[in-house]
Formats: structure tokens, sequence, C-alpha cells
């Protein structure tokens, strides 16, 4: 007998399956169904398609993002894109699931909303603001992306894909050969890098910058 079904069921069951497998394009309906032990056609009672069992997933997560503190405009977007930062960490393929959707959900809409209005309460142009917000999930998502394809190259190297070690010695080698010390410093410092610190720095160079470059209207 098939076990009851409810959106929320095949969401949380999405989530699991993500969490061994991350890898966006492998979940489908047919294997989501068989960790559900149910017939594939039971899932499409509450999804019409893998595109809206995506939707509903983001704006899942999307639920779960905390308020930023009230204060100054440049400590409340910062504080925005931390929790960004740490939301889609928390869920797996996080990022991911941001770029294969569309916000048309009420909590995504309603973030980007309280962004924009930040920055025009600051001063800035409404055409400044949305290009700042664009401009911030750009780095959001180009931060985590790398990090995560970075993550999954690393994994193949150590579980012994010799090509991949090949490259990595012919890299190492070349910058000790030619002496190319600010690469040599970075790899260095990957080793003991603090990603989330670094996304972070990055926000405040550029709402810093932002500052200087577009001064908020008067």
């Amino acid at each position: 007998m098939e076990q009851k079904l409810s959106k929320e069921a095949i969401i949380h069951a999405a989530f699991a399956y993500l969490k061994e497998n991350p890898d966006l394009s492998q979940l489908t309906m047919r294997k989501l169904a068989k960790e559900l032990s149910v017939q594939a056609p039971a899932l499409y009672w509450y999804f019409t398609n893998k595109q809206e069992l995506l939707q509903a997933m983001a704006e899942t997560m999307e639920n779960e993002l905390p308020d930023a503190p009230a204060g100054p405009w440049q400590e409340q977007l910062q504080s925005f894109m931390a929790n960004y930062y740490d939301l889609y960490l928390q869920y797996p393929c996080g990022a991911e699931l941001e770029i294969h959707t569309i916000p048309s959900y009420p909590s995504r809409l309603l973030h980007l909303e309280q962004m924009i209005t930040i920055l025009i309460e600051a001063g800035f142009s409404p055409a400044q603001s949305n290009q700042t917000v664009q401009a911030l999930y750009h780095l959001l998502l180009g931060h985590l992306l790398d990090r995560q394809q970075e993550d999954r190259l690393r994994a193949k190297i150590i579980t012994g894909d010799e090509k991949l070690q090949a490259h990595v010695s012919t890299m190492r080698n070349y910058v000790v050969e030619n002496q190319l010390k600010g690469i040599a410093e970075g790899i260095q410092q990957r080793k003991q890098i603090d990603e989330r610190q670094v996304f972070l720095e990055s926000i405040a160079i550029y709402l810093a910058g932002l500052n200087q470059r577009i001064p908020p209207l008067k």
C-alpha cells in the first residue's frame, strides 16, 4: 500500500535526496517516487512536473530566511546577504535552486522589495537600488556555486582521479618554478580561508564602493 503523501512530505524527501546526491540535475520525479516507495504518477497529483516541485522547494527555503535587524542601510544589506549565504548552505543545492526557479512566491518578492526599499530610503534611485540588489545576488550565487564546484573537484581528487591530480601537480610546479609569489601565497591562504568571511568582506567592499561611486540622491 502506498504511503500517505503530501506536498510537504514530497518536498522534504526531495531535500533529503539532494543531501545524499547534491546534484540538482539528477533529481527526477521517478527517483523521488522510488525514495518515497510510491509509483511516480502519485507525485503528479501534487506537482505537475519537476519545475513545479523546484518552485515549491525554493519557496520552502525562502520562508526560513531570518529578518534583517534595523540599522544603517549598509548593515541591513550586509545582514540580508549573510542570512542568504547561511540559508543557501543550510539547504542542499540552495544556490542552484535559486537559479533554476522564478521568484513568483510571496516571501521571495517581499524580501527583494525590502532590500530595494532599504536602498531607496537611503537616497538611491529606484534604478540604482534594483541594480545593486541584482549585483549582490550575483556575488552571492557566484561565490556559492564556485565553492560547490570546487568541493566536487576536490572530492574527485581525494578519491583518486589521476588526471585531476596531474593538473594540480602541474599548477603547483609551474607556480614554484616561475616564482609566482602572489599565487603561491593565495594557495597557502586557501588552506585556512573562512569562505563566509571572504564573502561578507566582498559585500562590504562593494557597498563601500557603491557609496563613493554613486552617492545617494540629495
